[in-house]
C-alpha cells in the first residue's frame, strides 16, 4: 500500500477546498510545537512526513491543531526496518497525546494487533495475533504498565507462557512452554525477580525464598 507524493498533488489538481498538506520537515519548531515557517503561527491542518530512505515515499500522515498532533493519523513506518512498507498503524492523538482505540498491521494488511491509549499511555487490553489468525499473546495496562494475568501463545496455538504482571512488573506464579505442551520452566517472580525452587529444562535452580503469599499454587 505504497503512498507517495501523488496524493498530494492530486488534491492540488482536483482544487480542493481543504488546506494542502505539509511537509513536517518544513515547518519550525519551538518546543513541542509545530509552527508555520512563514508566519512563526502554530500549524492547523494535515502534514505528512518522508522517509529518510526515498524522498518519494510517505511513512506518516496526521493532522495537526494548535501546532500539535490532533486527529487521526497514518503510520506507514514499521518498528522492523526488514519489513516492506505499507499501513503499519492506525489511531488518534489528542492535542500531541495519543488517546483511543490503536491498530497496527503486518505488510500484508492483515491485523497484528490492537489496544487502547488514555493520556498518551496504553490502557486496558491490548492483544495481538500472528498472521495467520492465532492468538499471540494478550496483555492488560494500567496507566501505560502491564498489570493482571497475560497469556502468551506459539504459532501453533499452543500456550507460550502464562503468569501475571503487577504495576509493570512479573509477579507471581510462572510457566513457559515448548511447541508441543511440554513445561519449559516454572517458578515463581516476586516483583521482577525470580524467587523460590525453578524447575528449568529438567533442571532445578534456587533462589531466594519466596514471601509466603507467592508460593506456588499447582493447577
Amino acid at each position: 500500500m505504497k503512498k507517495t507524493l501523488l496524493f498530494t498533488l492530486a488534491l492540488i489538481a482536483s482544487g480542493c477546498a481543504e488546506p494542502i498538506p505539509r511537509n513536517l520537515d518544513d515547518l519550525s519548531m519551538q518546543g513541542p510545537q509545530y509552527l508555520n515557517p512563514e508566519t512563526l503561527e502554530p500549524y492547523s491542518g494535515p502534514a505528512y512526513r518522508m522517509s529518510a530512505d526515498d524522498s518519494t515515499q510517505i511513512v506518516l500522515r496526521v493532522n495537526l491543531r494548535d501546532g500539535r498532533f490532533h486527529g487521526d493519523f497514518e503510520d506507514f513506518e514499521p518498528d522492523n526496518v526488514e519489513d516492506s512498507l505499507g499501513l503499519y498503524q492506525t489511531g488518534t492523538y489528542r492535542d500531541g497525546q495519543r488517546e483511543g482505540p490503536y491498530e497496527y498491521f503486518y505488510p500484508s494488511g492483515v491485523l497484528r494487533g490492537r489496544g487502547t491509549y488514555e493520556n498518551d499511555l496504553e490502557e486496558g487490553l491490548s492483544e495481538s495475533w500472528f498472521e495467520n489468525g492465532e492468538p499471540r499473546n494478550r496483555f492488560t495496562y494500567v496507566a501505560g504498565k502491564r498489570d493482571g494475568p497475560i497469556e502468551e501463545y506459539h504459532q501453533n496455538g499452543q500456550s507460550f507462557a502464562k503468569g501475571t504482571f503487577v504495576a509493570g512488573e512479573l509477579d507471581g506464579p510462572y510457566e513457559r512452554y515448548y511447541e508441543n505442551g511440554q513445561s519449559q520452566e516454572k517458578g515463581v517472580w516476586n516483583m521482577g525477580e525470580p524467587c523460590g525452587d525453578w524447575m528449568i529444562r529438567g533442571q532445578t535452580r534456587y533462589y531466594d525464598r519466596c514471601p509466603s503469599d507467592l508460593e506456588y499454587e499447582e493447577g
